[in-house]
């Protein structure tokens, strides 16, 4: 290992609240140098690959990876694809009624359940953004959750079903394929191409897994990020529907009232306003009305 750097609580956590979630990429932080805290860390990698160093370990991470980083643990990581996203996870113990230490940095976790952790760990993100009446109690109830998730991990066989495991990382590779190109025209093929398997075979995955086909995965992620960009933005409607991947306008707008209940324009108001939007947004992160489960 080459010299470190110790953080502190103080430089990143607010005392009164115990805990700090941030969305990060690397466009902010090329890499991450050696280092340790005296706080836990939650590393939740959204998309792209990394190489995590964790004390004497070293780990491919991917998109659904997550590491458990305890209190006087040193690790470093460094992006290997152009585009890196994780959300970062730092707490004090104390925080929260839940023996940390059970949970081992000499391993990594999985976002088995399919959208499970990745449902939490952004359910969470927003609350401690939004800062809203008795979020920091929201906040424990969702961290004891998602800390309960990875426990049960633990207590499984290391040598789950393979099948499975395959399952579950090729959802999260195409998943990921779909946040980094949403924007663009996604073809059926290319994305089965990119994961080396074949067009009805990826379809196949959607449906079993999610209960969807992999064009209205694509669809419902694209109306989500346009929504976002209506709620927050005062950009023209058409701008932000072609900068979410939507270039025919009829189409846009019938798949927009069809998922939120309103038109583009209605919504804006009512997420102006407070009447509404921002409460939709909260029930369809991803897709689906429910947050999304693998099942096992």
């Amino acid at each position: 290992m080459t010299e470190e750097t110790k953080f502190t609580q103080a430089q990143f956590i607010h005392p009164e609240e115990r805990i700090r979630i941030h969305h990060l990429n690397n466009d902010i932080y090329q890499s991450v140098s050696w280092h340790k805290h005296d706080f836990v860390e939650l590393f939740y990698v959204r998309s792209g690959k990394a190489v995590h160093r964790l004390n004497e370990k070293t780990f491919r991470a991917g998109a659904g990876d997550v590491f458990v980083i305890q209190a006087g643990d040193m690790h470093a990581f460094e992006p290997i694809t152009p585009h890196f996203e994780w959300i970062d996870c730092m707490f004090m113990p104390a925080f929260i009624d839940y023996d940390v230490r059970t949970l081992l940095s000499s391993r990594k976790y999985f976002a088995s359940d399919g959208m499970e952790i990745e449902y939490l760990m952004q359910t969470m993100l927003r609350e401690y953004e939004d800062k809203k009446p008795a979020y920091l109690t929201k906040l424990r109830g969702y961290l004891l959750a998602l800390l309960a998730e990875l426990g049960r991990q633990g207590e499984q066989d290391e040598g789950v079903d393979y099948v499975k495991r395959k399952k579950t990382r090729l959802l999260q590779e195409a998943i990921e394929y779909v946040h980094l190109h949403y924007r663009d025209k996604i073809k059926l093929d290319d994305a089965a191409g990119k994961l080396g398997i074949s067009r009805s075979s990826l379809n196949r995955l959607f449906r079993s897994q999610l209960h969807d086909s992999f064009a209205g995965f694509v669809n419902a992620y694209r109306l989500e990020q346009c929504s976002s960009l209506l709620r927050s933005g005062d950009a023209p409607i058409r701008d932000a529907a072609l900068e979410c991947g939507f270039v025919d306008g009829k189409h846009f707008r019938t798949q927009f009232r069809r998922r939120f209940g309103m038109t583009p324009g209605e919504f804006r108001k009512a997420a102006i306003s407070g009447d509404g939007g921002t409460t939709m947004l909260a029930e369809t992160d991803y897709g689906p009305q429910q947050p999304l489960a693998i099942p096992r």
